[in-house]
């Protein structure tokens, strides 16, 4: 980041970059719930299921990559560990449900850490508002994906009527 960059962001950075990173690794492991799910889950809507679980699991790859990026143009650093992911995130990471054909409980445990995920961005836009102006930026380009996510989860309850 340049040097009007940093006196904009000034006593800020370091708690904006804390919280990115955190946001950051709660992608992570979103794009990695999403993408597993999709491989294991069965049940109703079996393929609208499994191709939904898909699509977000690369929409919450380009998340932690903006995510990333912006960590970076911070002078920060976002090469973390995998092992250290959990740890480190925001939330522990969804895991299917045992039972791979409870396709309900899959959605609501998804629709669970959605809402976790608004509260995040609406927390780190909070943050960076009026200090941060790119950051601000991107966790509300990130909190309205995360708000469309919700409502798409909600609906495919209420068709199901779960």
């Amino acid at each position: 980041m340049g040097k009007k960059g940093q006196e904009i962001v000034g006593s800020e950075r370091e708690a904006i970059l804390a919280q990115l990173r955190k946001a950051y690794l709660d992608e992570l492991l979103a794009f990695y719930s999403y993408w597993v799910t999709a491989i294991v889950a069965e049940g109703w809507h079996g393929e609208e299921l499994k191709e939904h679980f898909q699509r977000e699991a690369m929409e919450e790859l380009g998340h932690a990559k903006k995510l990333a990026q912006r960590i970076l143009e911070l002078g920060g650093d976002p090469v973390v560990a995998p092992s250290e992911w959990e740890g480190n995130a925001n939330a522990p990471w969804t895991p299917p449900r045992g039972d791979r054909a409870d396709a309900d409980g899959m959605v609501k445990d998804q629709l669970e850490a959605e809402r976790k995920a608004i509260e995040v961005y609406h927390r780190l836009a909070q943050l960076a508002f009026g200090k941060d102006p790119v950051t601000y930026k991107l966790a509300t380009e990130l909190l309205e994906d995360e708000v469309g996510h919700e409502e798409f989860l909600e609906s495919l309850l209420a068709r199901k009527g779960a």
